[in-house]
C-alpha cells in the first residue's frame, strides 16, 4: 500500500517508503503485520491470532538519522 511519505519529526527531511520483513514457515519472506490487542501464547507455543484484526504495516525511514515511523493503514475493502 503506497502512502505519502511524511517528514522526519527529528530532522525535518522527507522520509523514504519501505517495508520490514518477517520470517514465517520456511523461511517465507512476508511482510510484517499488526494484530489487534495482547499477544497471547497459543497452543505450540506460537501467538494466538485468529478472530483479530490484521493489518499489514507500511514503514517510512529518514535518510539522514535512519528513524523508522510504522504504520498499520486500513485496508481498501475488497468488494
Amino acid at each position: 500500500m503506497t502512502m505519502t511519505a511524511p517528514d522526519c519529526p527529528a530532522c525535518r527531511v522527507t522520509m523514504q517508503e519501505g517495508f520490514v520483513i518477517d520470517v514465517g514457515h520456511n523461511g517465507r519472506l512476508l511482510v510484517t503485520e499488526w494484530i489487534e490487542g495482547r499477544p497471547e501464547k497459543g497452543f505450540v507455543g506460537g501467538l494466538k491470532v485468529k478472530g483479530r484484526r490484521r493489518l499489514q504495516t507500511v514503514t517510512f525511514r529518514c535518510p539522514k538519522c535512519g528513524w523508522l515511523i510504522w504504520f498499520a493503514p486500513e485496508q481498501p475493502s475488497k468488494e
